[in-house]
């Protein structure tokens, strides 16, 4: 055989080969036509947003394990799970059914929708991770018209007295109407300065429970800390004030004694 036939016999063998793997490729999977079989536990109806009506049937295998599946309502209908109202054409539950066994075929179910996935701010994801809050609750906040910077102190704040997310979002409220003696602890005590005063305005409130790290930048940069907390701060201020009468008090008697 010469050198031209044999290769002309390679090339032909190659070509088929690769023929055969793109048709493998190109086919499509085939689906599990396993039936779903269980006993029936419950049939209801749901209309989504655009009107469409389907069925879900919830179903209890032989292993114990219970299953939805979701399916038109004329395969409902041709089970028996429902039928038509002669009037209207909605589906009406048929009771009786449940309880009974079922056998549905697999490629007649609706697969669910997965949920789309809302984007949130990274500066919001970013708090959310370091306070341990929701993000979708700090991007609330933000949508509400809160700067993150506005945002981060209200829940410094919340973690300094021991709050949580929900407090930060009555800080906020209290900031945005100046009203801060509507801001209750999760136990219904009210929030107040060290000295037992309600705040009257934002500066007045960050001075008293915020200390100077307490801030959107810190967390940014990476270089904030849990424990950057005004807890021992506001005792500090609590106790501070009798530790400066004391020591007026020595400095009175240190003079009078000591002219």
């Amino acid at each position: 055989m010469s050198i031209t036939k044999l290769l002309s016999s390679t090339l032909l063998v190659l070509a088929v080969l690769f023929a055969q793997v793109g048709v493998a490729a190109a086919a499509p999977q085939t689906q599990d036509t396993t039936p779903i079989t269980g006993t029936i536990q419950s049939i209801t109806t749901e209309t989504d947003a655009n009107g469409v009506t389907t069925v879900l049937v919830a179903l209890l295998d032989d292993q114990g394990t219970t299953q939805t599946v979701r399916l038109s309502v004329d395969t409902a209908v041709s089970l028996g799970l429902v039928t038509l109202d002669a009037t209207t054409q909605e589906p009406v539950v048929d009771e009786t059914q449940v309880g009974q066994p079922v056998e549905i075929d697999p490629t007649t179910v609706i697969p669910d929708e997965e949920p789309a996935q809302e984007s949130v701010h990274p500066i919001a994801w970013l708090l959310a991770e370091f306070f341990g809050e929701d993000p979708n609750v700090v991007e609330g906040y933000h949508e509400d018209g809160f700067g993150f910077g506005v945002i981060a102190q209200s829940l410094w704040i919340s973690q300094n007295v021991g709050g949580d997310a929900s407090l930060a979002g009555q800080i906020l409220q209290a900031k945005q109407s100046g009203d801060y003696s509507a801001i209750t602890l999760s136990d219904g005590t009210p929030l107040t300065l060290p000295d037992g005063s309600v705040p009257t305005n934002w500066g007045q409130f960050k001075k008293a429970l915020l200390d100077k790290k307490n801030n959107l930048g810190i967390i940014v940069s990476g270089h904030a800390d849990q424990d950057d907390s005004t807890d021992s701060l506001l005792t500090q201020q609590q106790h501070g004030n009798g530790k400066d009468n004391e020591n007026k008090g020595k400095g009175k008697d240190k003079n009078k004694n000591h002219p």
